[in-house]
């Protein structure tokens, strides 16, 4: 009955889905009953199917292929829950409905005036929305049936059954489809008459901003779950799946600091314009590098070729036809008007080159060994050593302009005003960083380069929450001042970072940091669906005060066959001591692996500070675009 009534409620979905597409394409009035027939009844059907795949985790109704090979009677209710988006199949269901939630808002925001726009914005919705659905319908579609009844399923991979995982996904995707709608607004402004002056960019930037707001806070949602699940004791390993999720991040940042320019001076419309469409594209790409087979990482889904095929020649014709329609219609959007480099509008223009370079330099490192392999049969590898030497190169000028940025005034600015005006926060941030390295007595260059920005950011956002200052976007000195605190816990956690491997049997003690570690005891756990060796470790202080007791662990799934290890790690806002137990036994002892990761903490807080920013600046967004009702 599941599958049944899961299938009619997909082929619903892309029923609703062309009808909508046709209608829309009409662009008259009179239709609007009928688009709005369509924009419901797809919400609904999409929403309906999505919720009866998770009816079925949770009951483990293991008629469905999808449940049995992704879950178990002993799996936990959380992880049942979050199994739905834990695999292929389902997570194409939730890219769906977040498809379909974001064709609801552009809906929402018609009126007599803005029709037209609207309705090709809705167009190109609901041709985005028929190619997924039809691709999920036809090669991912997950409520087909099994062929036997089965008693029980087949489990569900231990390393993604993790709280942080298990919200990770929704967050991110509504990153990567909210470029869709980013998408589809650029893409009908382009359509637009030169006699309709409808201002687009406030219909895209609230869809820009909440994008590149979920796209941060899932991006580090993912990083979170990789450093302490994986138990490698890093947070980022510029794995090709990682940059997937990146290279949007980036070309959304340029967009969101682009729309700003054209919100306030009508420049730079076309390349406003190219980077919509360029970000979705992307987010496309980036789920083509997942799903295809072609990547090997934990990350990554499917290994369906097949799979892969199809969503690379949706991305072409998504790409060809937009790149087209730029091509020959965006000369209406130039404008002649110049402006001073040393500005605001200066300062944007310069962060977007320098967005866009780190953006190619990145995809050439993703895609470059898979063109080789694809042409030689030859296997390349492009590594951390790689994105070190070019990435982080470019990014560093880019942290220095995102600091005096904000200063700037528009049009031309004062640059002796200017430079008294950063030259206390200069002084303030080269003094405090002194001062950090005295205390860390390590020093390298990119160290001193990262904690000199870090501060530079974080001391120069501050200062204009003190004096108030007027025209600034207190969503975006939030954001700003998050990203000021991640370049401290990313440098921190690079530059000072300890490590130490050792074999210790029980009464055993080891010294990092200041900190020093007795092996207490070992023993035998069980949990819900796994047994597990725990270790434990008392930690005392240089003053043999006991601080707190870590306990990693060895776990054993008997349902997958799988061994995982959890690592144990102690945070304070100084640094995390992190803990990983390796193999041994009662005789030889145990291989353990400790890590001191200074500042790591200020990473995530820099992450959820940017998130929160972010959602500021979309609520005061979504305020001046009521205005036009």
């Amino acid at each position: 009955m599941t599958s049944y009534l899961g299938n009619f409620l997909l082929w619903l979905s892309l029923f609703f889905a062309i009808s909508q597409f046709f209608i829309s394409r009409k662009s008259n009035e009179q239709n609007k009953k009928f688009i709005s027939i369509s924009v419901y009844g797809l919400l609904i059907s999409s929403v309906s199917s999505f919720f009866l795949l998770m009816y079925a985790y949770v009951v483990s109704d293991f008629s469905l292929v999808n449940v049995f090979q992704n879950s178990h009677t002993t799996k936990p209710l959380l992880y049942k829950i979050s199994g739905v988006w834990g695999n292929h199949e389902g997570s194409m269901l939730l890219w769906i409905l977040v498809l379909t939630i974001f064709n609801y808002f552009i809906f929402n925001l018609n009126n007599k005036n803005n029709y037209f726009f609207i309705s090709k914005c809705l167009e190109t919705q609901a041709l985005i929305t028929i190619g997924f659905i039809l691709f999920t319908a036809l090669t991912s579609n997950p409520f087909e049936r099994t062929i036997f009844n089965q008693q029980d399923g087949l489990g569900f991979n231990p390393i993604l059954q993790d709280p942080a995982l298990a919200i990770h996904p929704p967050l991110l995707y509504v990153g990567y489809v909210g470029f869709s709608a980013a998408f589809s607004i650029g893409v009908a402004a382009l359509k637009l008459s030169e006699d309709k002056k409808i201002p687009w960019h406030l219909y895209m930037k609230p869809f820009v901003m909440a994008a590149w707001s979920f796209l941060s806070i899932g991006i580090a949602l993912g990083s979170i779950w990789a450093y302490y699940e994986l138990g490698w004791g890093g947070w980022w390993f510029w794995d090709p799946v990682e940059n997937a999720s990146f290279m949007p991040w980036l070309l959304g940042t340029a967009l969101l600091h682009s729309l700003i320019m054209v919100e306030k001076r009508m420049l730079l419309q076309n390349w406003v314009l190219l980077l919509s469409i360029l970000a979705f594209l992307l987010s496309i790409i980036g789920t083509f590098l997942v799903r295809s087979g072609i990547l090997t990482s934990v990350h990554t889904f499917a290994l369906d070729p097949a799979r892969g095929i199809y969503i690379l020649v949706f991305a072409a014709i998504l790409g060809s036809y937009s790149l087209y329609l730029f091509g020959t219609k965006s000369k209406k959007f130039v404008n002649s008007n110049y402006f001073a480099f040393f500005s605001k509008e200066g300062s944007i223009l310069i962060n977007n080159i320098l967005m866009v370079v780190v953006c190619l330099t990145v995809f050439l490192g993703t895609i470059y060994p898979l063109l080789i392999e694809a042409l030689t049969s030859n296997k390349i590898s492009v590594g951390e050593p790689y994105y070190n030497s070019t990435a982080v190169p470019i990014i560093l000028p880019a942290i220095l302009i995102m600091g005096i940025g904000p200063i700037l005034s528009w049009k031309k600015d004062d640059k002796l005003k200017t430079f008294k005006k950063i030259l206390p926060v200069v002084v303030l941030s080269a003094l405090t960083t002194i001062f950090i390295f005295l205390i860390y007595k390590s020093y390298s260059l990119i160290g001193i380069a990262g904690v000199f920005l870090g501060l530079w950011i974080i001391f120069n956002n501050i200062m204009i929450l003190i004096k108030k200052l007027k025209n600034y976007s207190i969503g975006m000195v939030v954001a700003h001042l998050g990203i000021g605190l991640m370049i401290l816990g990313i440098t921190g956690s690079t530059v000072w970072q300890e490590e130490k491997i050792i074999k210790m049997k029980i009464n055993d003690n080891i010294r990092v940091n200041k900190f020093n570690l007795v092996f207490n005891k070992i023993s035998e756990v069980e949990g819900p669906n796994y047994v597990a060796i725990r270790g434990n470790f008392l930690v005392y202080d240089n003053k043999k005060n006991l601080i707190t007791e870590l306990n990693p662990e060895n776990r054993f799934y008997p349902v997958t066959n799988n061994f995982t290890t959890e690592a144990s790690i102690y945070t304070n806002l100084l640094g995390d001591l992190y803990s990983v137990l390796g193999e041994g036994n009662i005789n030889s002892g145990w291989v353990l692996r400790i890590y001191y990761n200074p500042l790591v903490v200020w990473i995530w807080i820099g992450a959820f500070t940017i998130f929160l920013g972010g959602v500021v600046s979309l609520r005061n967004n979504l305020t001046k675009l009521k205005s036009l009702y």
